[in-house]
């Protein structure tokens, strides 16, 4: 049975840095189909219910991670904690502790290159979580939100209360499974509607962990280098990181995450 190739079919790992967008790219047009915003000639019933949309401020609850946590671990010590190294239930996803998982892998980049770590910033974290679920929900991917309110950076922080920072963004679309990069895989279809797997019928390719997920992402970034300017940007003292999850109906719904990281230099 013929293999297939996901990236052959799927756009992987396809980045932009709000501060300066990625110029060499094949897919531009097909991602600005994904783009469109919400004008002011709207249709006034598609509008209210983008208004209705919830802004993402309210992370779920987890009793895995707290925010006070995030004084009690550091880049090296978080990579111990047990939790992190669990596989993802996609069914009881803990967002605070995937959210902890992306700000600590992005603040040991950071900390590898002789700068100084992030600081934790809720208000950030609450930016980056809800533009996540907007991009997810409403099935667009840019720094330009569909919803009214939220359409830029700098609204999005002001809702969240950081006032006139030095900020930036970035984020990403990719694989919730541990899934290599251009390896051919066998689909759901062929493994009897199960699972996706690099030998037919052979072992399943597994969930990320909340740990190896956060790498994957950050190994993707820093190969991008506006979205290794930004993380690297000495302006910006402070973080927070937030994922989504969904499955892709483009391809057999395969199991993904658009991320955003939020970085400011206030709180």
């Amino acid at each position: 049975m013929r293999k297939f190739s996901i990236i052959s079919i799927l756009l992987v790992g396809f980045l932009i840095s709000c501060k300066t967008p990625a110029k060499k790219q094949t897919v531009i047009k097909e991602e600005k189909k994904e783009t469109t915003t919400v004008s002011n000639a709207a249709d006034k019933s598609q509008l209210a219910f983008l208004e209705s949309i919830e802004d993402g401020r309210k992370l779920p609850s987890s009793s895995k991670w707290k925010p006070e946590q995030y004084e009690e671990f550091n880049d090296q010590s978080f990579a111990a904690y047990a939790p992190s190294k669990e596989r993802i239930d996609f069914a009881n996803i803990d967002y605070p502790l995937l959210n902890a998982a992306l700000f600590f892998e992005t603040s040991k980049e950071r900390r590898k290159l002789g700068l100084k770590p992030f600081r934790y910033s809720a208000l950030c974290e609450q930016a980056a979580f809800g533009h996540a679920q907007d991009m997810v929900n409403l099935n667009f991917y840019s720094h330009t939100s569909k919803v009214s309110g939220k359409e830029t950076l700098k609204e999005r922080l002001e809702l969240v209360g950081i006032i006139n920072p030095i900020s930036g963004e970035n984020i990403i679309n990719s694989f919730a499974i541990d899934y290599k990069p251009g390896t051919p895989v066998y689909t759901p279809e062929q493994n009897e509607g199960k699972f996706f797997s690099y030998q037919k019928k052979g072992t399943p390719i597994p969930n990320h962990t909340y740990l190896s997920l956060a790498e994957s992402l950050l190994e993707s970034w820093m190969n991008s280098p506006p979205n290794r300017r930004t993380i690297l940007n000495p302006d910006f003292s402070y973080m927070g990181g937030g994922m989504y999850y969904y499955q892709d109906s483009r391809f057999q719904n395969i199991d993904k995450v658009k991320a955003v990281q939020v970085f400011s230099s206030r709180p």
